[in-house]
């Protein structure tokens, strides 16, 4: 009797598992003929997820890039509003592989960077423009310059 429902869990995850994949699939499909720039720059299931927070690519495009940097950290913005805690330097876009593969005292130079580039490719997109490349090589050049100067300062206080 425990085997058939120990199956039945097995079984359930499984499916749960693979109806995930399937709808990521079609999510990715999606958000990349809608905001290629966008999902090109967060990649495509952060960037639905951001498209999804801000209610529209409109919306998106309209929103100052210090804005998009804190979405998703609402509550922590309020509290440091109140000034019971430090102010916040990432919401959603700490999944995004730049942010959490910074050293944790270039995260928030590293998000602030990201979200100005995401700014600029959701605005491109929602006005209809076709792929920037240089849009990705300028992010990549401006992460590696931030990796590089943290790099030295750590070396030169040390």
């Amino acid at each position: 009797r425990e085997d058939c429902n120990m199956g039945r869990l097995a079984r359930a995850i499984i499916d749960l598992r693979e109806s995930r994949q399937a709808m990521e699939e079609a999510v990715s499909a999606a958000v990349q003929s809608l905001a290629p720039n966008l999902s090109a720059l967060a990649g495509p299931i952060l960037a639905a997820r951001l498209i999804s927070r801000a209610g529209s690519l409109a919306h998106l495009a309209w929103m100052p890039s210090s804005r998009l940097q804190v979405m998703g950290a609402e509550k922590s913005l309020f509290k440091h509003l109140k000034g019971h805690a430090p102010s916040p330097k990432h919401g959603i876009i700490y999944r995004h592989p730049a942010v959490i593969g910074s050293p944790r005292r270039l995260r928030g130079r590293a998000a602030r960077v990201l979200a100005a580039k995401l700014a600029i490719a959701a605005r491109l997109d929602a006005n209809g423009a076709g792929l920037s490349q240089d849009l990705q090589d300028a992010l990549a050049a401006r992460l590696m310059h931030i990796r590089q100067k943290g790099a030295q300062r750590s070396r030169s206080s040390g």
